[in-house]
């Protein structure tokens, strides 16, 4: 005699079959939850490759990227700071940086088409051709009737006139950024910011610039500002050398 065993009731089953699909939705969403957590951890603590300022305008659509001070042991005042950084423009029309000033001294613009308006080098003074066969002014030669170099050539080969980098510079900044372009302003590109000459203390490796602001102007009409408090110091390229840890004991050398 065959038993047959009793079914379970509908009610029951249904039951038994929605503990299981719940079982299976929480154990999904744990494991991506645990995904989700590891992604967002390994993008926060992801930092920039180059060190520098990172700084929206007031209006939020120019956007200054890697603002730093070009490294050096020292700046001394009445020095040149060059000063690098990136531009972007993510108006709706053209913008053009018009301005930069510091607390530190004056920042004028080295290179690029502002180097036209200021001469990037001494221009030799050279006079006229003379024709040949002609002979060179009395002015030409010395008392002792030697010929004398023409004073224009002598300044032009002498290091001693050669020009510093501020002397490629302009106060009268004028840096133009088309829609969704950008401007590079570095010494690696040939173009950059500088401050004229350094005011104040000395800025010693790890310092910083003290209130720096830039100024646009758009195509359109409308202006808006860049405020940085601190634009830091670059890190050297390679690290500094440690000091030396030998310790002379002077007491044991009498």
């Amino acid at each position: 005699m065959t038993r047959k065993t009793p079914a379970m009731p509908l009610a029951r089953r249904r039951t038994v079959l929605g503990a299981a699909l719940m079982a299976t939705a929480a154990l999904g969403v744990g494991l991506l939850s645990a995904c989700g957590s590891g992604q967002v951890t390994q993008t926060d603590t992801q930092v920039a490759a180059v060190p520098g300022v990172n700084v929206n305008s007031a209006d939020g659509n120019i956007v200054l990227r890697d603002g730093v001070v070009a490294y050096a042991d020292q700046y001394k005042p009445g020095s040149t700071v060059p000063i690098n950084v990136r531009l972007f423009n993510n108006a709706t029309q053209a913008a053009t940086l018009t301005g930069v000033t510091s607390d530190n001294g004056t920042i004028v613009l080295v290179g690029g088409a502002s180097a036209a308006a200021a001469p990037a080098s001494p221009s030799p003074t050279t006079a006229s051709p003379t024709p040949p066969g002609s002979k060179k002014p009395s002015g030409s030669a010395n008392p002792s009737g030697s010929a004398n170099p023409e004073v224009g050539e002598s300044a032009s080969e002498s290091p001693a006139a050669a020009p510093s980098p501020t002397s490629a510079g302009n106060a009268k900044i004028s840096v133009q950024i088309p829609v969704s372009g950008i401007a590079v302003l570095s010494r690696d590109s040939g173009t950059y910011l500088a401050v004229d000459k350094l005011t104040g203390a000395p800025l010693l490796s790890g310092g910083s610039l003290r209130n720096v602001v830039f100024t646009f102007a758009y195509a359109g009409g409308g202006t808006t500002t860049i405020t940085v408090a601190e634009l830091p110091m670059t890190p050297p390229l390679t690290p500094l050398p440690k000091p030396s840890s030998v310790v002379h004991n002077e007491e044991g050398a009498e």
